[in-house]
């Protein structure tokens, strides 16, 4: 009995294989900026000098005796394999199982008062974001992994004027918050669960 059900268990797999699918899918987040750009001098570089190169950073803040810009350019590389079956309703059907990494590129400056470099840091990582699955239609790709998070920070500065309609533990917090462009910067994807972002008890 044991060794015709593991035959049964083999031959099912099988259909299966028969049956599958892989998608890449990649999203990148302010492409382009390249590592060559990145090699301001300290001491003799200036912000005007910065801004010329690389445009405007994803975020900005103001730091004791100076102010602080972050560049960074992601690409989000999610991989997916997909499986359906036979009969009437699942062919049209997959259940899709995906892991996703990031390449961060993330380029940091601090001027002083008088807007001259001072320090500057270039940071590369490859990271883990996780693996997700889901059942979709067979005719469509769509990301499974839901990496906003990385995609949206960037816009932060779009919501400064609408700091005063936080909630209030997030307005107490506004002094150390590190998306208000006052308290100093933190990278995209940063989650809330740790660092200054614990007392807003969100």
């Amino acid at each position: 009995m044991k060794k015709s059900l593991t035959s049964f268990v083999v031959i099912g797999l099988s259909g299966l294989l028969l049956t599958t699918g892989c998608s890449v899918l990649r999203v990148s987040v302010d492409p382009g900026i390249t590592l060559e750009q990145c090699d301001f001098e300290v001491t003799k570089a200036r912000y005007p000098d910065v801004l010329d190169e690389l445009g405007p950073p994803a975020r900005l803040s103001a730091t004791p005796g100076g102010f602080a810009f972050i560049y960074e350019a992601m690409k989000i590389n999610e991989k997916q394999l997909g499986l359906s079956g036979p009969g009437e309703i699942l062919q049209f059907l997959k259940m899709s199982f995906a892991g996703t990494e990031l390449e961060r590129h993330s380029y940091l400056l601090h001027f002083n008062a008088d807007g001259l470099l001072v320090s500057a840091g270039l940071l590369e990582a490859t990271e883990d974001l996780g693996s997700a699955g889901s059942v979709q239609a067979i005719i469509s790709v769509q990301q499974i992994v839901d990496t906003s998070a990385f995609e949206d920070d960037a816009l932060d500065a779009s919501h400064w004027g609408s700091n005063l309609l936080d909630p209030l533990p997030v307005m107490l917090n506004n002094a150390q918050n590190l998306n208000t462009g006052a308290a100093g910067l933190e990278q995209s994807g940063t989650t809330t669960k740790i660092g200054q972002h614990t007392l807003e008890t969100r």
